[in-house]
């Protein structure tokens, strides 16, 4: 099972994961939607090769210079992400 590269302080990653939609049948500490309505699970953070496996990625990327701002950043389903 693959792994992403984990860039992000565990304060930015709890951040980002709060930007994601909570299932009301769930924990949000364990289960949330990204904006494209695919679940993810907080465990599965990095896991590319699993349906619930998710990232942090930039909301636009030409903001990107290198900082870690929140207000550019969400959290997205890395195994049905396209790009």
């Amino acid at each position: 099972m693959s792994n992403i590269k984990n860039n992000w302080s565990d304060t930015v990653k709890t951040a980002v994961w709060k930007k994601g939609r909570i299932n009301p049948d769930y924990s949000p500490k364990v289960l949330r939607w990204d904006r494209n309505g695919n679940m993810m699970m907080w465990s599965e953070y990095g896991q590319t090769h699993s349906k619930l496996g998710w990232e942090i990625d930039l909301i636009d990327p030409a903001i990107n210079e290198g900082e870690e701002d929140l207000n550019n950043l969400h959290p997205v389903n890395n195994f049905f992400k396209t790009e």
